[in-house]
């Protein structure tokens, strides 16, 4: 009942070498790094949407972040070993615009609809794995298949529907299923646990409030079949925060 860890990358993805001793790795279809022959590293999305990535290296005094907001190169810093730098490298990252500010007039429909059918069964500071980055989450206890609407218009920037898993243990987070929808201010609507081949979205596709996401289910860290909804900003290090929302009306009853 919990958003999974932030994506870690101990490894290439993908790598290439140029014939000038340029190399360059690809991170899951989101960003690449590269470095020249003197040791330049620098960064770029690999799809149109923003994703924040934070660089770590022996050779770096600190880790560098930078949020990936266009198709242009970012410098990240310069290494004196090239050719060391990549075996031993790592990256965070988290989708998003870094610490985007919600806007506080939005309002947001209910995912389930009609309300009333759809109770929510954890709420905000909830004891069972509300706290901390996904303090001000909701749970909505639902059937599996049950349609998962946007709660607030958007743009789809991921989503995953292989996984037909789940469990009540943090074991099983990494196979939740999910929509994740970014907001004109940068924060994004995120939808967990759909069902297994479950998103009715793809990637990049434009959503009116109300549109039709996908259905719920009960794959990942999740102990009965429900819809794990929750607003989040970007940070470094590839976390990233909760944040509070309200909704347009209140359930009806």
């Amino acid at each position: 009942m919990i958003r999974p860890a932030a994506v870690t990358a101990l490894f290439i993805l993908w790598m290439s070498a140029t014939p000038a001793a340029a190399r360059q790795g690809c991170f899951a279809n989101w960003f690449c790094i590269t470095t020249d022959k003197a040791g330049q590293i620098q960064a770029f999305r690999q799809r149109p949407h923003p994703v924040v990535v934070t660089l770590y290296s022996r050779q770096l005094t600190r880790p560098v972040t930078v949020s990936l907001t266009d198709d242009t190169l970012y410098p990240l810093g310069e290494v004196s070993d090239p050719a060391a730098f990549w075996p031993q490298m790592q990256v965070k990252w988290t989708a998003g615009r870094l610490n985007a500010k919600h806007d506080d007039t939005a309002r947001y429909a209910y995912p389930l609809q009609p309300t009333n059918r759809y109770p929510v069964v954890q709420g905000n500071n909830g004891a069972f794995s509300h706290q901390g980055r996904s303090r001000y989450a909701l749970d909505f206890a639902a059937p599996v298949g049950t349609p998962v609407l946007a709660a607030r218009a958007g743009t789809v920037i991921d989503l995953q529907q292989s996984y037909n898993k789940g469990g009540p243990s943090a074991d099983y987070a990494r196979y939740a299923n999910y929509v994740v929808v970014l907001h004109r201010d940068g924060t994004t609507g995120e939808y967990y646990h759909l069902k297994y081949r479950g998103a009715a979205v793809r990637i990049g596709q434009r959503v009116n409030t109300g549109a039709l996401l996908g259905y719920s289910g009960n794959t990942g860290f999740s102990s009965l079949p429900h819809l794990h909804f929750a607003v989040y900003k970007a940070l470094p290090d590839g976390q990233y925060q909760s944040l509070p929302f309200r909704f347009a009306s209140t359930p009806s009853k």
